[in-house]
C-alpha cells in the first residue's frame, strides 16, 4: 500500500512522462524503430522494456498513472532528452486514442504501417511459432492452425474453439483505426510511416521521425552502421499454400487500402 501510494503521489512529481508515443502496428517495425532511437544522443531508453502497454491492457491501466510513469526515468535524470512508449497495439483499440488524450493530452505519436497481407502473415508466423517457446506466457497463446485455417475462420467469422483474439485481418484495416485517432487528435500528431521504407530507404525514414520529433538527424556513419546491422530482421519462407491464400486476402483488403490512400494523401502500392 505504501509504494502504491508513493507511485500515485510522488512519481507523477519527480518522474519524466513519454514524450512521444509509437502506437504500431503490430509486426509492422516498432522494435526496431525504437532500437534505432534508442541509440540517438537525445532519446532517454525506458527503465522497463519498450512495450509498456498500459493504455491497452486493463490489468495495467488499472495499476494507475503512477505505475505508468514508472517506467520512465526521473526528470533529473532525463534532463532535456525525450522519452517514449512504443507500445504497437495501441493503434487497434477503438478506447486507446480517448484514454491517451486522456491521460497525456495532445502528444506526438508514430505509426508503421505494413502491408496488410504480408503484416498478417507475419503475425500468423510469429503465434505459431510460439509453441516451442521456453516461455509459458507465449506458449498459451500458441496459435496451432495452419495460415489457411486461420484466415479462412476469420473470414467466416468463424472463432469457436479460437481462445485468443490474433485478430490477423482486423489489424489490418488501418484507415478505420487512423480515422479513430483523427477523432481524438491533429493529424499532424500522427506521423504514419510505411514499413517498405526499412528496406527502401531507412535514412529518409530515421530523419522523417527526427523531424518530427524536433531532435538531430542521426550522424551519417551512424545511418552507415545501421544499414550494415539491421534489427529484427524476420526470415522465413512460405510455402505453395501460403501463398495461394495471401493472394484472394489481397482483395480483400483492397478497398480499405484505397480508403487508407485517400486519407493520407499517399498511396502505398499494396
Amino acid at each position: 500500500m505504501i509504494k502504491q501510494l508513493i507511485k500515485k503521489i510522488a512519481y507523477p512529481m519527480i518522474k519524466s512522462r513519454p514524450d512521444f508515443l509509437i502506437i504500431g502496428t503490430q509486426k509492422g517495425g516498432s522494435t526496431s524503430l525504437y532500437r534505432y532511437l534508442s541509440q540517438h544522443r537525445q532519446i532517454f531508453k525506458n527503465n522497463s522494456w519498450k512495450e509498456i502497454q498500459y493504455f491497452d491492457r486493463t490489468d495495467n491501466y488499472s495499476k494507475g498513472f503512477g505505475w505508468y510513469l514508472g517506467n520512465f526515468p526521473s526528470k533529473v535524470d532525463k534532463q532535456d532528452k525525450l522519452t517514449c512508449d512504443a507500445s504497437p497495439s495501441y493503434i487497434y483499440f477503438e478506447n486507446i486514442p480517448k484514454l491517451i488524450k486522456q491521460d497525456l493530452g495532445e502528444i506526438k505519436m508514430i505509426a508503421i504501417l505494413r502491408n496488410p497481407v504480408s503484416r498478417a502473415y507475419s503475425a500468423w508466423h510469429m503465434y505459431h511459432s510460439f509453441g516451442d517457446n521456453p516461455h509459458k506466457h507465449l506458449r498459451e497463446i500458441t496459435d496451432p492452425r495452419d495460415f489457411a485455417d486461420a484466415i479462412n475462420q476469420e473470414l467466416d467469422g468463424n472463432f469457436q474453439n479460437v481462445k485468443y483474439p490474433y485478430d490477423y485481418i482486423n489489424r489490418g484495416e488501418y484507415v478505420n483505426q487512423l480515422e479513430n485517432y483523427y477523432n481524438y487528435f491533429n493529424k499532424d500528431s500522427l506521423l504514419v510511416l510505411n514499413f517498405d521504407l526499412f528496406k527502401q530507404d531507412l535514412d529518409g525514414m530515421l530523419n522523417s521521425v527526427c523531424d518530427f520529433l524536433n531532435i538531430e538527424r542521426f550522424d551519417r556513419a551512424v545511418l552507415d552502421e545501421f544499414k550494415i546491422k539491421k534489427h529484427n530482421v524476420g526470415k522465413y519462407d512460405k510455402s505453395t499454400a501460403d501463398e495461394e491464400v495471401m493472394e484472394p486476402l489481397k482483395d480483400y483488403f483492397n478497398p480499405f487500402n484505397e480508403k487508407l490512400y485517400h486519407l493520407l494523401g499517399e498511396r502505398y502500392n499494396w
